[in-house]
């Protein structure tokens, strides 16, 4: 009886991990093509490798909840061996931090996912041995699905597009995009994302503007950076717009419009921002084109990569809420690290200069360290409230992939006083403030 509940149990787990990956990625298109690129995959590689994964994963769980043999079982021991592998191997490569396509949009790699990887590919190899010779029961092939479904609901995604006041043409507005035009999906050249979301664009009936080729429109509709998508009235007018990073965001658009023109109230766009745009955020996004954007080192603490946050960025040493993948800051302009007081570390986390030596006091020994706190929780610890990182966007900035994070929480304070923004998060929490990391995955 023991034997049979431990083999059901490890089965369970291991099919719904399973199960929920390839669920993950069917639904995030935009996400995987990331994650490729993060182990060298581009081109038809990289399109490739989400729809293997798609049919691989559930066969391979499928296999492991019904076989009476060990056949299964050493598969996806050797897949998930090949996973770890292959994260391993990129954070020797210096990717480390870079999505990895894991389980959702928010994965990373990382040594805890490499970990994860190796933890699941012994579980495998656990079955393979002590079980090899019999089927697991009934109930873990249910008990399976109920672990996917929940790993898929903690690690969704946001569906509406981040709509922000000071970012693309007002709403109400008439851009001079030429007739005719329902949605407006701004891309580049340079854009991954853009080229994994152009054809459903165009599939929903979207004119594409490039930034090199339709200049003329970007500066008329002031977009902010790719992807973008703006949805236009019949008679031109501005109805609804945002920063879009997978087709869920993209249809949301159009669909925010529509309930918009009806003068229905819309439900998968966030508006949160725009009653409390301040003044000088205006001021300073007004009349931007997209070749005078502002430098991802140069930003004032309300713009990086572009993007205007009105929510404001989480206080941070230097300023520039740059972190690293463990979510302790960095300096902005060259991604060294830094204390809580603002100075260079070392590895050891002992402060220095500008040329690595130690600091000294003024006695000549070398100051003792001061701490280097995770930003978004020091945030958290500076106003008093529980905050956990969570949602996040994509865009790409100094040739690099720059991953936005939100900073959320439970509580109604924010650190601008806005009192919306209640879909970027997860588990019910609300966007605080942001923070950035920057992956060395090109774009």
């Amino acid at each position: 009886m023991t034997s049979t509940l431990v083999h059901g149990l490890l089965a369970m787990a291991l099919g719904g991990s399973l199960l929920a990956a390839a669920a993950l990625k069917l639904g995030d298109r935009t996400g995987t093509a990331v994650a490729a690129a993060t182990f060298g995959l581009t081109g038809v590689p990289g399109r490739s490798v989400r729809p293997a994964l798609i049919v691989l994963e559930p066969a391979l769980a499928a296999g492991l909840l019904v076989s009476r043999t060990a056949v299964a079982a050493w598969a996806v021991a050797g897949v998930l061996a090949v996973f770890a592998v292959a994260q391993a191997l990129a954070i020797a490569a210096g990717r480390a931090g870079a999505p990895c396509g894991c389980l959702g949009g928010r994965g990373r790699v990382s040594w805890s996912a490499v970990a994860r990887a190796a933890l699941l590919a012994t579980t495998a190899v656990v079955l393979a041995l002590g079980f090899g010779g019999s089927a697991p029961p009934l109930w873990s092939a249910a008990g399976a699905l109920l672990v996917a479904v929940a790993i898929c609901v903690r690690a969704r995604r946001p569906d509406g597009a981040l709509e922000v006041a000071g970012e693309g043409p007002a709403l109400g507005t008439r851009p001079a995009l030429g007739d005719g035009v329902e949605l407006a999906f701004f891309t580049s050249a340079g854009c991954r994302l853009c080229r994994s979301l152009r054809p459903y664009a165009e599939r929903l009936g979207g004119t594409v503007f490039d930034e090199a080729d339709d200049a003329a429109a970007w500066t008329a509709a002031e977009v902010p950076g790719a992807p973008f998508a703006v949805a236009l009235a019949a008679d031109g007018r501005v109805l609804a717009k945002g920063t879009v990073n997978t087709r869920r965001q993209l249809a949301s658009v159009l669909q925010t419009a529509r309930a918009r023109d009806a003068g229905r109230p819309e439900r998968s766009s966030r508006r949160g921002f725009l009653a409390t745009a301040s003044a000088a955020v205006a001021v300073l996004t007004a009349g931007r084109t997209v070749a005078s954007l502002i430098a991802p080192g140069d930003a004032d603490a309300f713009h990086f990569c572009g993007h205007t946050y009105t929510t404001d960025s989480c206080p941070h040493p230097t300023g520039l809420p740059r972190i690293d993948r463990h979510g302790r800051p960095l300096r902005a302009r060259d991604g060294r690290p830094v204390d809580d007081l603002g100075r260079l570390v070392d590895a050891d986390g002992a402060p220095i200069d500008e040329a690595g030596a130690a600091l000294l006091d003024p006695d000549g020994r070398p100051q003792p360290p001061a701490r280097r706190r995770r930003v978004c929780a020091a945030a958290g610890k500076r106003y008093r409230i529980f905050t956990h990182p969570d949602g996040s966007w994509y865009r790409c900035c100094d040739g690099h992939v720059r991953k936005l994070i939100d900073c959320c929480t439970t509580s109604s304070h924010r650190i601008n006083g806005d009192g919306a923004l209640t879909g970027y998060c997860y588990a019910g929490r609300r966007v605080f403030c942001v923070t950035y990391f920057q992956t060395k995955v090109p774009c």
